[in-house]
C-alpha cells in the first residue's frame, strides 16, 4: 500500500497546477479543522511538507496566524520526535526534512496543543493512520489527549489500512476538499 500511494505522489508532481490547487485547499481545510476543534490561538503542532506530501511549503507560516505558536518536528537517530517552534530558520535534519532551529521539546510538548496535524500516506476511516514506516509519529502520539488530524489526499482515504497494536488513531482527516472528524 505504500509502495502505491508513494507512486502516486510522485506522478502528482509531475502536474504542479494541480498539486498547487489541492495543496491551498489543504490549507484552507487545516484552518477549517483548527477552527472547529477550537485550537485557534493555542500551540499547534504540524509538520514542513516535502514536495511529494500533501500540504504548501508554507503551511507552517500559514498556520501561524491562527496560533500561539506552531511547532515542527525534528527526526532524531534514535526513531523519536523531538519539536521546535517554526521560524525563518531552517536547516535539513537527518531525514533531509527542513527542521526549525532553536530549542527542542520532547513530545510531551504536545499535551500543550490545540490541534496536532500529522502527515500520511492514507487513512482509514476508523481513524488509523499509515505511515511511512518508521513509526516515529505513533511514539509521539502515545498517550496524547490533544486531537490529532491526519493529512491526506482525497484518495487517499481508504475503507482499511494494515496497523498493529502500537500504531495510534488520529481524531480527524484533512484533505484537499475539507476535513471530517473520525
Amino acid at each position: 500500500m505504500r509502495t502505491a500511494h508513494l507512486a502516486e505522489r510522485r506522478a502528482l508532481r509531475a502536474n504542479p497546477d494541480r498539486k498547487r490547487a489541492l495543496d491551498q485547499g489543504i490549507a484552507d481545510a487545516t484552518l477549517a479543522c483548527i477552527d472547529a476543534f477550537g485550537a485557534r490561538g493555542t500551540n499547534i503542532a504540524s509538520y514542513n511538507p516535502l514536495p511529494s506530501e500533501p500540504g504548501p511549503a508554507d503551511l507552517p507560516a500559514r498556520l501561524a496566524g491562527a496560533a500561539r505558536a506552531v511547532f515542527l518536528p525534528i527526526s532524531l537517530p534514535d526513531g523519536v520526535l523531538a519539536w521546535a517552534q517554526a521560524g525563518s530558520d531552517n536547516s535539513p535534519g537527518a531525514l533531509g526534512i527542513a527542521e526549525p532551529r532553536g530549542p527542542r521539546f520532547t513530545s510531551a510538548l504536545l499535551r500543550s496543543c490545540g490541534l496536532v496535524v500529522a502527515p500520511a500516506l492514507a487513512v482509514d476511516r476508523q481513524g488509523m493512520r499509515l505511515g511511512k514506516g518508521a513509526g516515529y509519529y505513533d511514539r509521539a502520539l502515545t498517550g496524547l489527549d490533544a486531537p490529532v488530524a491526519a493529512v491526506v489526499y482525497d484518495w487517499e482515504v481508504v475503507d482499511a489500512v494494515p496497523h498493529d497494536a502500537f500504531d495510534q488513531a488520529v481524531d480527524a482527516v484533512i484533505t484537499p476538499q475539507g476535513f471530517f472528524r473520525i
